[in-house]
């Protein structure tokens, strides 16, 4: 099936170029075929044969509509056909139908008697050109407006100066200026040829916003929502663009989790934790719902279920090239969501994909270079070989305190054969693992192609993208090739054709962590006695001693070389879809979307690693078929009754199927296979392990929506969808989720005397319930069954997690008040939200009784309650003709608490987390470490009386912390003068606790002796009366000093000076000489600084449960790059 699929990919990219000329012939009706003509009082026929002589363009036509003996006047240069035809049928309506690229049908609907007054033959008629001026009421000049004449594909921009010119318009056309956030103005030339254009704010077609199923404004929307443009985030050195949205949207916490090349976010949650899943994993189920140009696409990691060797996080939103997109929409509150019923609970994320613009077609190119360097903070606190080995010597005595020390030596020489110099009791020195395994600097080359264009017919855009990414870790990467095709086009007046498709192919590479490390986790743990290579030059492969592994450890280097890991994926998001208006007020649209992925994940342990460990040469492999299909029917209608009352409404229908097929292997051997086997059939290998599954789910759905305007200054909103999912037992096969929601404009109203300080002020609110149907898995309802064998090797069939066909919907009742402001001209905005959040029969894995015969549960939990406020601010600091200077700034809190539970606590508590009424969820639940005892140097914990004990288990748990943060925001600055742009930004997060579980491993008392420590482990007790932050040392110590306790939770508040950007936009006049629209070349660096009290780890690398263990680390970034527009 594998090589079927790879000759139908073959044929799609065959067909690709195909695709892309057919879509530009059709274009070159508006834009292939340049007409010159200047002609006088001369007959139309001889203007169709001027025109086939230069285009080779034939006309069909009826003398019964056209009389082409009549004369006309014509002076065109460069101009489109339909221009010309603009310009002889001055005020006629027509049609150019083309039958075959070189063959065009007019239809005239009124006779042609003449196209000018007999007088007008013999005189000119006036082609002039205009140039002026487009600024707002203040004066204030507007760089980047659209000049636009009016029923022809002539535009143009203004340059930074507020300036433009137009060559060969008309006489007596119309000009359309447009700019974002004003009212578009049309202007008749009458003649005129310096114009000087004053444009007022309000809404535009460039102020409106993307919401559920449609379009609103920022005026009439009700709901909160935030809005981040494509360019905010294109030029970020991130694969994906969940990661650029951290800091830019109030309300939206992301974590990193992890800086592996095309690795996703450990969490994304907005408006605080509102849906439970599991402790551990399934973050995804917290996020917020992705919508894709309608189409909800899948943020499921595709990790190996094969045995111990998983693949490490896997973005599937990594594989959308984030230059394709024109706009980011977060909708937050139930007046925004609600239309998505039971995937809104946490939010929804809708993107919105570039499309082509009114004018001549653009080709656009972009290159960007970013090379990634590893911060230092990452490789300090290492200590050198000789602190090491007085800490093993000290863990020697400490266990046995008469052996000598040629006795510790010489264990210690067996131990680490290898690492004797001839003999000598001398080791080696110390070898740099971290300049082995980390690469100097990782390159990350980005470039791309794009062409589009469009008219009052249609548009399209078209991008062809090549990424390669360089990890920082050696032997890692990402690879990403993508293309996008959006198209759109108005065949008749009433009707709208198009489709949005994205395809990609994807190769992620990382490292193995079979042995139960990772290559860059080893770099500060392994033993400084173990070298590199032997003298001979050649890998040492495996190490008996030195890893946290009792069975040894693998050469990290060596494997980063021999193994291999890898995924490799085909993606394809895509959607077609058709709009017909009708009766003058109604709208009806349907489209077809899929979002399809097929994924090849294999992990390979090289066969020379044999010598080390039984069966060590292991081959997993795992393939993964998901297609996610949507079809969507919606009916619309607009009403305007006596100028004061705008009236809306909306009705739709959705069905959804999701399929899925996994299957995977795992085979072992100690063969003499060659190096290159990487296939589940290579020789020698045996198989140990063969699972996989298949599911299929659906989703149908109903929904509504009402919106009232009342003068412009009043809006009311109300919505209701009815969801039923497969997910479900038949009692709970159906979900109602609603939503209500007000606005009022004061500035229209009470505050109007007030417009010369208060531009916009609006408050708004809204309630309503909605769902997350997510949280609960294809197979809840089931017993999962797993083929097994007993302990006398006779084949069984057991189940870990019973079934639960009684398990309901989460619903969540939310609430918001916000209130938008602009004062003073627009120089001061802000926006201020306070919201609650209620969600009852919270779905989480609960814990069973060993008695039961089962693992856990997915049930109804309890309540969840999340309180918060988001306040943002931007202000204008210097608004000059050649000098601007803004600020803005961003915080949002938040507060989760655990309002009631419907099981006992001890079905709460997963690992170091643990859930009660009236706290926060999932807080963490150690074990309070009170420090080291003086007089034995043993550690000390808090026991259920109060009083210190030096036993582990008998100390008490209790609740000491979270991982969520009270809150987060982000500061920033832009400075401009002429051409140069200057900006930065800084992210932080308060409030908020890391268990250090790396630290478990690098202070750890000698639990773990052979491995190599931090430099604060070197701060230990020696003697009776030391006080000291570390306990004793011992060999193979097991006081429980590193177990989980606070020890070593941490506060993780940090601030980051997270990017810095320098550009330079070429001048206009200077782009006019070389006939190009815009050059931008910008310097840029990322993730510059930390301040934390974390020494040497990124707090933003924390897991989903709040775990900081080793993960891959982030980078900073230093990129530089170019953009040009033809």
């Amino acid at each position: 099936m594998r090589l079927t699929f790879t000759a139908c990919i073959r044929r799609v990219l065959l067909l690709v170029p195909l695709f892309l000329c057919t879509i530009l012939l059709a274009n070159d009706t508006q834009h292939g075929e340049k007409i010159t003509l200047s002609e006088k009082a001369i007959p139309l026929k001889s203007v169709f044969k001027k025109i086939t002589s230069q285009t080779g363009i034939k006309f069909v036509y009826s003398n019964r509509l056209i009389d082409d003996e009549q004369k006309v006047n014509v002076s065109v240069k460069d101009a489109d056909l339909e221009e010309v035809m603009q310009q002889i049928f001055v005020g006629k309506k027509f049609e150019l139908q083309r039958t075959s690229p070189k063959s065009v049908v007019l239809i005239v609907h009124e006779k042609v008697v003449s196209s000018i007054p007999t007088s007008a033959v013999t005189n000119d008629i006036a082609i002039i050109d205009v140039s002026g001026t487009v600024s707002d009421v203040a004066g204030e000049k507007l760089p980047g407006a659209t000049v636009l004449v009016k029923g022809t594909n002539k535009a143009t921009m203004t340059d930074g100066e507020g300036r433009f010119r137009l060559a060969g318009v008309l006489a007596n056309a119309r000009i359309m200026v447009s700019y974002t956030g004003y009212e578009a103005e049309e202007v008749k030339l009458q003649g005129q040829r310096e114009l000087r254009v004053k444009l007022q704010r309000g809404e535009n077609k460039l102020s409106e916003v993307v919401v559920a199923y449609g379009m609103s404004t920022q005026r009439s929307n009700t709901g909160a929502v935030t809005v981040v443009k494509g360019e905010q985030i294109q030029n970020l050195p991130n694969r994906s663009f969940d990661k650029s949205l951290q800091g830019l949207v109030p309300g939206l916490q992301i974590t990193n989790g992890t800086g592996q090349p095309g690795g996703g976010v450990s969490s994304m949650v907005q408006r605080g934790i509102s849906t439970g899943g599991d402790a551990f994993s399934g973050s995804t189920v917290r996020n917020p719902l992705i919508v894709i140009d309608g189409i909800p696409v899948t943020q499921d990691n595709f990790q190996n279920l094969i045995g111990v060797s998983n693949t490490p996080i896997s973005n599937p939103l990594a594989q959308l090239n984030p230059s394709d997109i024109e706009s980011i929409t977060v909708l937050k509150d139930a007046a925004a969501i609600a239309l998505y019923g039971s995937k809104s609970s946490n939010g929804v994320i809708l993107v919105t994909t570039k499309k082509g613009k009114i004018g001549k077609t653009v080709i656009g190119i972009r290159s960007q270079l970013d090379m990634a360097v590893l911060p230092k903070r990452n490789l300090k606190n290492i200590p050198t070989q000789n602190q090491y080995l007085q800490m093993l010597f000290d863990s020697y005595r400490g266990a046995n305190p008469t052996w000598s020390d040629n006795i510790i030596k010489n264990d210690l020489y067996n131990k680490f054969p290898y690492q004797v110099i001839g003999g000598d009791t001398v080791f080696y020195s110390t070898p740099d693992w971290g300049e082995v395994i980390y690469n100097n600097a990782a390159p990350t080359f980005s470039n791309e192609i794009s062409v589009s264009g469009g008219n009052e017919k249609g548009n399209f855009y078209i991008n062809l993208e090549y990424t390669k990414q360089d990890g920082i870790v050696r032997s890692t990467g990402y690879d990403r090739k993508s293309l996008r095709i959006n198209f759109e086009n108005k065949p008749i007046e009433w009707l709208t054709l198009g489709t949005k498709t994205s395809l990609s192919y994807n190769t992620q590479s990382y490292t193995n962590a079979t042995e139960g490390e990772n290559s860059y986790g080893l770099v500060q743990t392994i033993s400084p006695l173990n070298p590199i290579r032997n003298s001979d030059g050649n890998y040492i492969l495996y190490y008996p001693w030195g890893g946290t592994s009792t069975t040894g450890v693998l050469n990290p280097l060596a494997t980063l070389e021999y193994n291999a890991s890898k995924n490799t994926s085909y993606r394809g998001i895509s959607k077609i879809y058709g709009q017909a208006s009708f009766l003058k007020y109604f709208n009806f649209s349907s489209s077809l979307g899929i979002d399809f992925m097929l994924s090849e994940a294999m992990d390979k342990v090289d066969p020379r690693f044999r010598g080390g460990v039984a069966n060590a040469a292991t081959i997993v492999d795992k393939d993964r078929r998901r297609a996610n299909v949507l079809t969507t029917n919606l009916l619309s209608a607009k009403f305007l009754v006596k100028n004061n009352h705008d009236i809306n409404f909306l009705l739709g229908q959705e069905a959804q199927i999701l399929s899925e097929r996994t299957i995977g292997g795992e085979v072992k051997g100690d063969s003499t296979a060659l190096p290159y086997y990487d296939q589940l059939t290579s020789p020698g290998y045996t198989a140990t392990q063969l699972q996989g599954y298949k599911f299929r789910q659906t989703l149908l759905s109903w929904f509504g929506q009402v919106n009232y305007g009342f003068k412009r200054k009043i809006f009311f909103s109300a919505s209701m969808r009815r969801d039923g999912s497969s997910r479900f037992g038949s009692g709970e096969l159906w979900g109602t989720y609603w939503s209500l929601g007000g606005g009022y404009v004061m500035t229209e109203d009470i505050l109007k005397s007030y417009a010369k300080y208060v531009s916009f002020l609006k408050l708004r609110g809204s309630v309503g319930v909605s769902g997350n149907s997510g949280a609960v898995d294809p197979s809840t309802k089931f017993d999962v069954l797993r083929q097994g064998l007993y302990v006398n090797r006779t084949s069984v069939v057991s189940s870990d997690v019973p079934g639960n066909p009684e398990i309901m919907w989460e619903k969540t009742l939310s609430w918001n008040v916000g209130l938008d402001a602009r004062l003073f001209n627009d120089r001061l905005m802000f926006n201020i939200d306070v919201y609650g959040k209620s969600t009852k029969d919270l779905i989480y894995s609960i814990n069973l009784p060993t008695i039961s015969g089962f693992i856990s549960v997915k049930d109804n939990i309890g309540d969840i309650k999340n309180r918060g406020i988001e306040l943002s601010m931007a202000v204008d600091i210097i608004r000059q003709r050649n000098w601007r200077w803004n600020a803005s700034a961003s915080l949002s809190s938040n507060k989760n608490i655990l309002v009631r539970s419907y099981v006992p606590f001890s079905s709460l508590i997963a690992g170091n987390l643990a859930n009660e009424e009236g706290r926060n969820y999932n807080s963490f639940y150690l074990r309070q470490w009170v420090g080291v005892d003086p007089s034995d140097g043993k550690p000390l914990w808090v026991d259920s009386t109060g009083k210190s004990t030096s036993v582990y288990n008998n100390a008490k748990r209790e609740f000491v912390g979270k991982p969520q943060p009270d809150g987060f925001g982000t500061l920033s600055s832009t400075l401009s003068y002429k051409e140069f742009e200057f900006s930065f930004q800084f992210y932080y997060q308060y409030g908020f606790q890391v268990l250090n579980e790396k630290m478990m491993t690098l202070v750890n008392d000698g639990a773990t002796p052979y491995i190599n420590q931090a430099s604060y482990a070197l701060d230990y007790w020696k003697k009776p009366g030391d006080i000291s932050p570390n306990p004793r040392r011992l060999l193979n110590n097991k006081d429980g000093g590193r177990n989980a306790s606070t020890r070593y939770l941490i506060d993780g508040d940090y601030i980051r000076l997270s990017n810095v950007a320098l550009s330079y936009n070429f001048n206009p006049k200077f782009l006019n000489s070389i006939k190009l629209k815009m050059i931008k070349v910008f310097v840029q660096g990322n993730n510059l600084g930390i301040w934390t009290k974390l020494s040497d780890q990124d707090p933003d690398n924390v897991n989903i449960a709040g775990g900081l263990s080793s993960p891959y680390p982030n980078a900073k970034n230093y990129s530089i790059g170019v953009q040009a527009n033809f």
